[in-house]
């Protein structure tokens, strides 16, 4: 699909992708994760519970369920457990979204750019870059740990641009919730949205343009205005 010309969108000098449900399948493991989580004080997190969060950062949803459960934990202590439960379902499960390894080698092949902005933390990050073997096409990781404000403020796509030395405009984040669509977006970056099943729900109209998968996507047409 030649979306450089359907969407008006060109020029593109980096990418920048989000990670849970874009790069990985991870959202049925975060929720798996916060329910094993919630089991040892007999509370029942539901996905009803988990959908308010999708990509927000861990700790800015650990200041809000400590208070809505009252739990006896502090923020970093809940997101370390919770962290510690999702890596071993990560380490076992993990998948590659569909598409991927063909963009990730193209993208190297045209010498574009790529880093990861994640809400996630950099130790799950580093995670599953390695656990899909990946993390050699990545200029930077970058973590909403990194930045004051998450999703859906543009701080962590602003951080990943000025680590791959890309100005905001020339760069397209490729995402699928709603925050991360407006975070792209209040960066001033390109924005394209591929729903994962846990995100399909959502609003993603303010995205530039939107795909199925990531196999869809052909980047020679997007950066062959930045190649000349």
């Amino acid at each position: 699909m030649d979306i450089a010309s359907q969407f008006n969108v060109q020029n593109i000098r980096a990418l920048i992708f989000d990670m849970d449900g874009v790069i990985v399948d991870s959202e049925p493991f975060h929720l798996l994760a916060y329910q094993e989580f919630f089991q040892a004080y007999d509370i029942h997190y539901t996905e009803e519970h988990n959908q308010e969060f999708l990509g927000s950062k861990d700790l800015s949803m650990a200041e809000i369920l400590i208070e809505r459960f009252n739990l006896p934990q502090t923020p970093h202590s809940m997101v370390q457990a919770k962290e510690e439960i999702l890596c071993r379902l990560l380490k076992d499960n993990s998948r590659a979204r569909p598409g991927l390894y063909k963009v990730l080698q193209e993208a190297s092949e045209l010498k574009v750019p790529l880093a990861v902005a994640s809400s996630a933390t950099l130790k799950t990050i580093e995670l599953v870059v390695d656990t899909l073997s990946i993390r050699q096409y990545f200029g930077c990781l970058t973590s909403g740990d990194e930045v004051k404000q998450g999703k859906p403020a543009p701080d962590i796509f602003v951080l990943a641009a000025s680590r791959l030395g890309v100005d905001p405009r020339y760069c397209l984040v490729i995402e699928d919730t709603l925050n991360g669509i407006r975070a792209a977006k209040a960066a001033g970056m390109y924005c394209l949205s591929i729903p994962c099943e846990a995100t399909r729900h959502q609003d993603h109209s303010l995205a530039d343009f939107r795909l199925s998968s990531l196999e869809e996507l052909d980047l020679k047409p997007l950066t062959r205005a930045a190649s000349l």
